[in-house]
């Protein structure tokens, strides 16, 4: 085993059980159960005497480029042998983590802390076994609103992170007396354990899963008390064995994400999702109702409030997709969370904008008591995103065009994944230039084009089979009055050409005819003679 080293460096307590030590060329310790010497070989006239030295439990280093071995002796037993080989480097790359393999990508949950170790290599790859404050370095990165550096502890060589909002960043790490001497690793955040923040009763199991990553992982599933909550490593799978609260953690050297878990007795707040497919074309004015309920020790289930004055909060996860809000039916008395999701135009903007959004959205309407916000409960549903036209009255969709303007363009909001069709293709055309792929916040732009001149109306027909949604845009096209004139009067001369030839041919025929015919009667009244 060698380490690496810095040059002009004082290590940390490195050698135990020697409490003296001299470093010296030949020096031993002259106290403690364990002595340490440098190995040196006569021959080597280039090793400079206190170039690596000991003192006490620490190494010393002076010059780069040199290497020495170490001597222990266990002065009870006597026994001798290597303890390790020191050797002297400059430091010469910056890198994020020591990474075996390597990756760029780690995954954080809203909110979420982690502190990221600086690692120094030598010109070669290898790693330093240590090398405190041997140089400083900056940290920055490109999103502070996604990811915030708290602080920087350049003493141990660590950074500390806090995951603000959804989305992705870059933190860069680079050496401030060589700026080109950098490392970066890229930051999502969004990632979470599902369900966040459950209640469980006890005795009762349930399954976490992550949620927000683009590939898959493993590693380790633990809880923080496995008194209340005990969590297979693997699987994930959690079984409720006390009455209390504690967190479920899955840690790997690329993630770190937590929920809280709470386990009660009885009395635990459940809420349902509807059973159709939840979406924002057409709008649901009246909201989408997840029925809140609460469920006894004995699985009776009653309704929340009936006059109890129970309040509750609801609220959506993820918020840019809409808002929920509780509401009691004053007849029946049953509560609910209503769930209003945002129109397209608002999504275009409350979106993140990353290339692997997709046009549905796993959504939960997550329920917490008032009186005891620890108990809570949460439902999932999909959510499918509906499109709309930017600019156009949706009382009449009509698109009228001229000579002059014979062609416009559409531009579709929300949901782009849509089907356009239309019938009279001769006459027009409809051509995709542009689009900005973002889920179920989008925007796609279509040109439509009149190809002749002539009076045209059609119907363009936009449909969304991922949730029936179905617009229709009536098209008009009419000729100004001067083209018309000229296609009415070359329409007029070419009838009467065409009715001229007609009849010159048939007075030709009818000429013929009787020339055939007359020349027939006079052979039948004036017959040939012969003598």
């Amino acid at each position: 085993m060698t380490w690496l080293l810095p040059p002009h460096y004082a290590t940390s307590s490195l050698l135990p059980s020697s409490l003296e030590s001299h470093g010296q060329r030949d020096g031993q310790g002259r106290r403690g159960t364990i002595i340490y010497s440098l190995l040196s070989s006569e021959k080597n006239e280039v090793w400079k005497k206190d170039a690596i030295s000991i003192d006490g439990d620490r190494i010393k280093t002076t010059e780069s480029n040199n290497l020495a071995c170490i001597q222990a002796k266990d002065r009870t037993t006597g026994r001798t042998g290597i303890a390790s080989c020191v050797r002297v480097a400059e430091v010469a790359q910056i890198r994020i983590m020591k990474r075996d393999p390597p990756f760029h990508a780690i995954y954080l949950a809203v909110g979420a802390n982690l502190d990221l170790p600086i690692s120094y290599f030598d010109a070669s790859g290898n790693p330093f076994y240590e090398a405190h404050d041997v140089i400083s370095y900056h940290a920055e990165t490109n999103y502070h609103e996604i990811v915030s550096i708290v602080h920087t502890r350049n003493g141990n060589g660590t950074i500390h992170l806090k995951a603000m909002q959804t989305g992705r960043a870059l933190v860069r790490v680079s050496m401030n007396t060589n700026p080109l001497k950098f490392d970066y690793i890229l930051v999502s955040v969004g990632a979470h354990l599902h369900p966040q923040n459950p209640v469980l009763q006890h005795g009762s199991s349930l399954n976490f899963s992550i949620i927000g990553i683009d590939d898959q992982v493993s590693c380790c599933w633990h809880s923080a008390n496995e008194r209340v909550v005990s969590v297979d490593m693997r699987s994930g799978k959690a079984e409720a064995c006390g009455i209390g609260s504690t967190h479920v953690f899955f840690e790997s050297p690329r993630m770190k994400l937590q929920t809280a878990i709470t386990v009660l007795s009885g009395n635990i707040v459940s809420i349902n999702a509807p059973k159709e497919i939840l979406t924002n074309i057409p709008y649901p004015a009246k909201g989408y109702s997840f029925p809140l309920s609460l469920s006894d020790p004995y699985n009776k289930l009653e309704t929340l409030g009936n006059g109890k004055g129970v309040s509750y909060d609801c609220k959506v996860d993820p918020p840019f997709v809409g808002y929920a809000k509780p509401w009691m039916d004053l007849e029946s008395g049953n509560s609910y969370c209503l769930f209003f999701p945002y129109s397209p135009e608002h999504l275009v903007h409350s979106v993140p904008r990353l290339k692997d959004m997709r046009p549905y959205v796993s959504i939960s309407i997550n329920v917490s008591l008032g009186e005891a916000s620890h108990v809570s409960g949460s439902a999932s549903a999909i959510f499918v995103g509906g499109f709309s036209i930017l600019e156009m009255d949706k009382s009449s969709m009509q698109l009228n065009l001229t000579p002059d303007s014979n062609k416009t363009i559409i531009t579709i909001l929300g949901n782009t994944d849509v089907e356009i069709h239309w019938l009279d293709r001769d006459s027009m055309k409809i051509t995709l230039i542009h689009k900005e792929d973002f889920g179920i916040g989008g925007r796609a732009q279509y040109e439509v084009e009149v190809l002749r001149a002539k009076r045209l109306k059609d119907r363009i027909i936009i449909t969304l089979p991922a949730n029936g949604q179905r617009i229709e845009i009536l098209v008009t096209y009419e000729p100004d009055a001067e083209t018309g004139a000229k296609t009415s009067f070359a329409t007029v001369i070419g009838l009467l050409i065409a009715g001229c030839v007609i009849l010159c041919v048939i007075y030709l025929s009818c000429s013929l005819l009787i020339s055939e015919v007359s020349q027939q009667i006079c052979a039948v009244y004036h017959p040939r003679h012969t003598t």
